[in-house]
């Protein structure tokens, strides 16, 4: 297990109450069954609103900064979700047992724009070791924060950067990086389904962000929560709140349209600390009941990368060993020509086969390959990948190239497609699902 103990800036709050988050960003529409049904849960909303509005118009205004502050973390706090998984997280540490923190998202987790000892995963391992690791050593941390990564490649990513290290916690953040469509949402339910089957003592938190625009695929992220009754905190509701109410500026919280700076990361680990004393203060839940049916599919649960340290290419082709993205540097890239287009072809076994791949935006230069997965009877699929997209950042990304219904050995060969034989290509690894 590795061991990284980096220094930051430990945040103490207040304890208050904690109240419900409201939805930001960008929501999906849900209905229910019958007209009279949709007609009630329609009233009943109109009244809470009305009386809300009125209650908020007898409550005094705050009155200082301060006062914001505290509300604004109140916000933040959407559920404690069940309880008895942290707390005994929290009860391991106080007697100095050996215990892991780790985290997964895009570049907001990787701490991108500041320096990654401050950024909110490693202050809020500092602030977690100081309040309640009695022996600091045995506390760890791990932060697999990976900028411009969604949770599809994440669920990938999980057991490579994550799992390995056996965590006891993980939080997990990529609100702003997801898009809302089903793919996205049955990869980060895939994520925590992967984790939970690792070890079902796990404590899973969810964090929601937000971009300048007001973007954040939280919506359908906090119905997943609610179906797993995980806690979750939404920075983007916190931060919302105090913005709406002229208590902050987006620029004193970011230097560019996403990623926080300095004090944005250490408002955000403030919210996180905000969870963990309303956790303190909470009384213990049942036993966790995880749910034995996924919410949508397990088509990303237990999802598994082969680099070229595990995987030897029957043909090399026109190929040599290497990639140059972060923490994906044992791919292969094309090296060859028009005239020298010879496929790279590898043995596979899976129900499903992932093409991952460098992606970059269109007109930088990528090429694109003809993917071909044959069964054992000799059965062929064919599918295109074009590294160049219009959502293309220079980051690896994930292509599907066969979803089957049992697991089979496939031949999987890759070719440079005519015409694109000058442009680059990565490949960063083939993922499959037993």
């Amino acid at each position: 297990m590795r061991k990284r103990i980096l220094a930051g800036l430990a945040a103490a709050v207040m304890t208050f109450g904690m109240c419900g988050c409201s939805s930001s960003g960008r929501s999906e529409s849900s209905s229910s069954g019958g007209e009279s049904s949709v007609e009630s849960v329609n009233e009943s909303s109109t009244a809470e609103e009305s009386s809300q509005a009125e209650s908020e118009t007898d409550e005094p205004k705050p009155e200082s900064y301060e006062e914001y502050y505290e509300i604004m973390k109140q916000k933040s706090l959407c559920s404690l979700g069940n309880t008895n998984a942290m707390q005994k997280v929290i009860e391991r540490a106080k007697n100095g047992e050996e215990l892991t923190l780790s985290f997964i998202g895009g570049s907001i987790t990787e701490g991108y724009t500041v320096n990654a000892a401050k950024c909110y995963a490693a202050n809020t391992y500092i602030w977690f070791m100081k309040r309640y690791g009695t022996n600091g050593d045995k506390v760890h941390y791990v932060n697999a924060g990976l900028s411009g990564t969604p949770s599809i490649l994440g669920s990938f990513r999980l057991e490579r950067d994550v799992l390995v290290n056996d965590p006891d916690v993980l939080f997990i953040e990529f609100a702003v990086n997801d898009g809302t469509d089903i793919n996205y949402l049955t990869a980060y339910e895939g994520i925590i389904r992967s984790a939970y089957e690792m070890n079902p003592d796990i404590a899973i938190v969810l964090l929601f962000a937000r971009t300048e625009d007001g973007y954040t695929a939280q919506d359908g992220m906090k119905k997943i929560g609610e179906y797993y009754d995980l806690p979750m905190i939404s920075y983007a509701d916190g931060i919302t709140y105090l913005m709406d109410n002229g208590q902050l500026t987006w620029d004193e919280f970011s230097k560019d349209g996403s990623h926080p700076n300095l004090h944005g990361h250490e408002m955000v680990t403030d919210m996180i600390s905000y969870y963990f004393e309303q956790l303190e203060a909470a009384e213990a839940s049942d036993e966790y009941a995880f749910p034995e049916e996924p919410m949508y599919s397990e088509q990303y649960v237990n999802c598994h990368i082969m680099e070229s340290d595990v995987l030897a290419p029957e043909s090399l082709g026109s190929w040599e060993a290497g990639s140059n993205i972060n923490t994906f540097d044992k791919g292969w890239t094309f090296n060859g020509s028009a005239d020298n287009n010879e496929p790279i072809v590898f043995k596979v076994k899976g129900s499903a086969l992932y093409l991952l791949f460098k992606e970059n935006s269109v007109g930088s230069g990528m090429g694109s390959v003809k993917v071909t997965c044959t069964d054992e009877d000799g059965n062929s699929e064919d599918t295109l990948v074009n590294a160049e997209t219009s959502g293309g950042w220079g980051d690896p990304t994930v292509a599907n190239i066969l979803l089957g219904d049992e697991s089979k050995e496939y031949t999987v060969s890759i070719s440079v497609l005519e015409g694109t034989e000058d442009k680059e290509f990565q490949i960063l690894g083939l993922g499959y699902k037993e």
